[in-house]
């Protein structure tokens, strides 16, 4: 189901919903989208990775039929800790990514929150993951550094209004997302039909043959990207033919410090580059440590505070009933 149709359609209704330990998260991976009942969808939130739906814990009597390996189920507070993980980016491919708690935000405010004991408490809950979820990033997931090739290269070549990129194959696949749209990306090729596969799914890029001849430079800053396994004296033999002087030049191969580059003034090589990754992982894996610490003891807060204020509510209903001379049920005596 469209998650805009069903925002627009759904009237949530929850009556009984009214304490975390009443609330069931159903996690619906990507490749099981479809496999959720449409019944139970009154309220939930649609990322390209994963569909969320909230219910009731009584209504997974009926779900049960509908529960494969590619469901997750969470209940009470781990439900709670599961979806503030979710909002700062700690289940994203990119670790920390700040996307999904946009998407999120949007999802709050679109939906549609009925006025009954259900929908407030559902409205207050969303709203509560929403101020967690941004004093977790501001305090734990803030400056996280690079993540990927593509991340790490984009950073290196910020501010660099022309790159050329050597290579059509996997690893230039991967770093093109991180060039495109930032700086202008000329994409030297040895084989056309890899390079218009490119071309199509990224129609910015311009496609030049790479051959021992000046590819025609117009004098403006060029950096250098090499993700293609040639070996440095056809390199160096292309680079002293070119009308520019690259700076940087980031060479991939893995073979950048066995067979150097030895025309162009500054080159960072492949160990360079991997070094930089583990420093900024390992500083990430501390973080995200530190993050889910601090989710956990939020989610186990969330909890203790709502069953302290059932107990306040069944005194004051105690007190109430005394006070007209009943006596209260074992509901409130238990």
């Amino acid at each position: 189901m469209d998650l805009s149709v069903a925002q627009r359609e759904s009237k949530l209704q929850c009556p009984n919903l009214t304490m975390l330990d009443d609330l069931v998260i159903v996690n619906l991976r990507h490749d099981s989208l479809e496999r959720m009942p449409t019944a139970h969808t009154n309220l939930q939130w649609q990322t390209c990775l994963r569909r969320i739906v909230f219910l009731h814990r009584t209504e997974l009597l009926i779900l049960q039929t509908g529960v494969d390996a590619r469901m997750d189920l969470y209940r009470g507070q781990e439900a709670y800790q599961f979806l503030l993980e979710v909002i700062c980016g700690l289940h994203s491919p990119v670790m920390g990514e700040t996307a999904v708690m946009g998407q999120f935000r949007k999802f709050r405010a679109n939906a549609r929150f009925a006025a009954t004991p259900g929908g407030n408490f559902l409205r207050k809950f969303t709203t509560d993951l929403l101020v967690d979820a941004r004093y977790i990033r501001a305090h734990y997931l803030q400056g996280l550094g690079s993540q990927s090739y593509g991340s790490l290269i984009r950073n290196r070549l910020k501010g660099i209004p022309r790159v050329a990129l050597l290579g059509t194959g996997s690893l230039a696949q991967e770093i093109l997302p991180w060039l495109i749209g930032k700086t202008d990306v000329r994409l030297f090729h040895r084989s056309l039909l890899h390079a218009k596969r490119l071309l199509d799914e990224y129609d910015q890029i311009r496609l030049d043959k790479f051959t021992m001849d000046d590819a025609g430079w117009e004098g403006e800053a060029v950096a250098l990207v090499i993700a293609a396994p040639l070996n440095s004296a056809e390199i160096d033999n292309w680079l002293e033919l070119q009308s520019v002087t690259f700076s940087p030049t980031l060479d991939l191969r893995d073979k950048a410090a066995t067979d150097p580059i030895r025309s162009s003034p500054l080159v960072i090589k492949l160990s360079e580059l991997f070094d930089s990754l583990r420093q900024d992982r390992k500083r990430l894996e501390s973080r995200t440590v530190a993050a889910r610490a601090e989710i956990e003891l939020l989610a186990r807060q969330h909890a203790q505070q709502q069953h302290c204020q059932a107990f306040e509510a069944k005194d004051i209903m105690r007190m109430n009933i005394a006070a007209r001379g009943g006596e209260p049920s074992a509901s409130l005596t238990s």
